[in-house]
């Protein structure tokens, strides 16, 4: 899922990044505990599943709690993702950065910092093993945009 908005007669276009993370700040933040993972596995369950043939070792990011596999599609312009994962955590997770970042121009993806999702309040919530793994996953796909 990609959330767009009207640009002012310029047609359709991307939310910004940080635009994104606020909005996805401003979902969790009345949600507390049990609520909000409970919210970020029913997320997990909207990640469609890969195909195995793509879960393999190029696509996996080593170091998380459970596996998570992150495919790119290098587009013109813009970095396309998709993943998935074994623990529903994860690809909740998951879910929520893909919507951040996917469909982003790379320099766009180029500019961000593990920092900038700290509003996400995910800190607050994961293992220190799965913050490891959400900074991976950001990490990973700013490698991605740094190759274009």
């Amino acid at each position: 899922m990609l959330c767009v908005f009207g640009s002012g007669g310029r047609g359709w276009e991307i939310m910004r990044i940080k635009d994104k993370i606020q909005q996805w700040s401003d979902s969790l933040k009345p949600l507390s505990g049990t609520d909000r993972l409970e919210y970020i596995i029913e997320l997990g369950r909207k990640l469609l599943p890969l195909d195995d043939r793509f879960k393999i070792d190029s696509f996996k990011i080593h170091g998380c709690a459970s596996n998570l596999w992150l495919v790119p599609r290098f587009e013109k312009d813009t970095l396309m993702l998709t993943a998935d994962a074994e623990a529903f955590i994860t690809k909740g997770t998951a879910y929520m950065v893909l919507d951040i970042l996917n469909g982003q121009r790379y320099g766009s993806i180029k500019k961000i910092k593990r920092e900038d999702f700290a509003p996400l309040g995910m800190a607050e919530l994961l293992s220190v093993q799965r913050q490891n793994g959400l900074g991976l996953l950001i990490t990973t796909i700013k490698k991605y945009a740094d190759s274009r």
